[in-house]
């Protein structure tokens, strides 16, 4: 008589137990059911991305920076020329790669005014222009001028035209991405 109840109590727990785990499977569908609904009401109020980078049509923000031998260089002084405008990190992989490319850009279009804003300490970028015989001016990167110019990331160019409007932006990393950054195309 005791195993009988025994039995009885226990077939009674397992079935309990089962319902419970049917119940909490059910809610967690519901669950997930509810959340892909909420998520749909709010995407209409999602915001825009930021854009990457200025929009062409912009006028380039004026800069100041120092140079690899400590003397100062802008972009006023670059009036009349197309400008290349290169953000680089000695410390990233993709910006080791297109550094190559960024040179033979600029020994090939000595008519553009390579520049780049590289974000590392000046031993640093000095060891990455010496490494990769960059002979155009490599400048010490400030907040302010990355702020200034929205630098969604790195390796990231801006093509400027005679008038210092941006005529494109984008991420390069090949001679024929900075050719149509400076032509004003994508």
């Amino acid at each position: 008589m005791g195993g009988s109840r025994t039995e009885v109590l226990l077939l009674l727990l397992t079935g309990i137990v089962l319902f419970l785990m049917v119940a909490i499977i059910g809610l967690f569908l519901r669950m997930n059911q509810l959340q892909r609904e909420v998520l749909a009401a709010l995407e209409p109020l999602r915001p825009a991305q930021p854009p990457a980078g200025l929009s062409p049509g912009t006028q380039a923000p004026a800069f100041t920076l120092p140079d690899l031998s400590g003397r100062s260089v802008s972009l006023e002084a670059l009036a009349g020329r197309r400008v290349l405008l290169a953000f680089a990190s000695p410390h990233c992989p993709a910006c080791r790669e297109m550094y190559p490319h960024l040179r033979a850009f600029a020994e090939e279009h000595p008519e553009v005014a390579v520049v780049m804003i590289s974000l590392g300490t000046p031993e640093e970028n000095r060891a990455v222009a010496e490494e990769y015989g960059l002979a155009f001016p490599v400048l010490e990167g400030s907040g302010e001028v990355l702020t200034a110019y929205r630098m969604p990331g790195v390796p990231f160019f801006y093509g400027v035209g005679e008038d210092g409007v941006i005529l494109s932006a984008g991420f390069a990393s090949t001679q024929e991405q900075m050719e149509a950054l400076v032509r004003g195309g994508k």
